[in-house]
């Protein structure tokens, strides 16, 4: 059979399903090797010390016990505690499919290859729903829709800049090459951002876990160390009392704190969410945050309408179509209404917030020079990078500073609990 012959989808798909076999009997074959592991415990006990067979077939119950209850315990914890980070993730997945379709519609423009078969053959390594949703779009690639007609039939599987920008300039190659610098773009400040993200829930992680030991010291520890003080009738420290009268206080009005924290942590998952780009919503608060990250898709989109001579309304017109965000449709219509008004492109954009004074000059000046688009890419691309790098400065100004303070608080606690113990040795002597 010859390599053209080969039903690759199919070969794939036979791989993944086989794939996935293996890795459900490896797992039945830990827990059968654990299982005769211990049943082989037993027996050899039992040989030693045939006299004592209640108390080792209780010892291994116990064990056996232990494990299931270790494995059930840390699942609930990954679903009680842990279970906000699986947006997180999900984002995660949805941003490398997003930049996997991209590679693709890359490779199938550089080898001269159909789409919809390297499209069938990425299929058939995924989900059966997300496999279902790209066979559709091969199909609609196949049945001799252009490219931009596919995209805006299954819209969900692009992000709405790329979307956005496959519709105004179609299969034209400045547009192609516009979607391969942004993607080959993404690629290289990738590691930029897994910083700073794992940043972020390091810090987290280490917060929470605090949170979790003060709140045992404060209930169960606390209490019975200053009770056990005072029945020695020794004078707690001043710094001691200090922590001791913090306690009471906290367990008194916990629950007034509750909010606060439920509202940090729903902050931290908008934020990581957020950071992915496959999310687009602006909640109040997080507006300026991301910024140049909307400003750079607006830019982008702009410059392949005006690459491809679109009218000025219809440029904005798509973008508002796209943009999937209530805020960032509320200001494309701002600037189109001002532009139907017979107002200046580059004024309206730099009223609604999204260019600075100088970035409008040098955009006029682009514009007396018949170099617009190549400046609004330009500018796209430079407001990428600076919201990227101010994400990172951000997280390792933020990271840094409180370790140390978490580290402070530590070691506060740790120096009150220690010093009455002074004061009982040197009372006692």
């Amino acid at each position: 059979m010859s390599a053209d012959t080969l039903n690759t989808p199919f070969i794939l798909y036979e791989i993944r399903t086989r794939r996935r076999k293996e890795n459900v009997a490896n797992a039945f074959r830990f827990v059968a090797v654990l299982v005769l592991a211990l049943l082989a415990a037993w027996i050899v006990m039992i040989l030693a010390v045939p006299d004592r067979f209640a108390e080792t077939s209780g010892s291994i119950v116990f064990t056996l016990a232990a494990i299931l209850n270790m494995a059930f315990g840390s699942f609930l914890i990954l679903l009680f505690v842990f279970w906000p980070f699986l947006f997180y993730f999900w984002a995660n997945i949805k941003l490398v499919r997003q930049r996997t379709l991209l590679t693709l519609i890359q490779t199938a423009l550089e080898t001269d290859k159909p789409l919809q078969d390297i499209v069938r053959a990425y299929a058939a390594g995924c989900t059966r729903f997300y496999a279902a949703r790209l066979g559709r779009f091969a199909q609609t690639l196949e049945a001799g829709r252009p490219l931009e007609a596919a995209v805006r039939e299954h819209w969900g599987l692009f992000r709405y800049d790329i979307a956005g920008i496959v519709r105004l300039g179609g299969n034209a190659p400045e547009t192609l090459r516009s979607i391969e610098t942004t993607a080959q773009d993404e690629r290289d400040f990738a590691p930029l951002q897994a910083h700073s993200i794992v940043r972020v829930i390091y810090l987290c992680t280490i917060v929470l876990w605090m949170v979790m030991i003060f709140n045992f010291m404060f209930i169960k520890i606390l209490p019975e160390f200053e009770k056990m003080f005072y029945e020695f009738d020794t004078e707690l420290p001043a710094l001691t009392l200090l922590i001791c009268k913090f306690s009471e206080i906290f367990v008194q009005y916990w629950f007034l704190m509750f909010p606060f924290m439920m509202l940090f942590i729903l902050g931290v998952i908008v934020y990581l969410v957020l950071q992915t780009n496959t999310v687009v919503f602006r909640p109040f608060g997080f507006r300026r945050i991301f910024r140049n990250t909307d400003v750079a898709k607006f830019l982008m989109l702009f410059a392949v309408g005006i690459r491809r001579q679109f009218p000025i309304p219809a440029i904005l017109q798509m973008y508002r179509w796209t943009v999937p965000s209530d805020y960032l449709r509320k200001k494309g219509a701002d600037i189109q209404a001002a532009v139907e008004k017979g107002g200046d492109w580059i004024e309206a954009v730099r009223r609604s917030g999204f260019i600075s004074e100088a970035e409008a000059s040098l955009l006029h000046s682009a514009q007396r020079t018949g170099n617009t688009a190549a400046v609004l890419d330009q500018l796209a691309l430079s407001k990428e990078r600076s919201q990227i790098r101010k994400d990172d400065l951000f997280s390792k100004m933020a990271f840094i500073p409180l370790i140390f303070l978490l580290a402070a608080v530590v070691g506060t606690f740790v120096i009150a609990m220690f010093l009455p113990l002074i004061s009982l040795v040197t009372s006692l002597v």
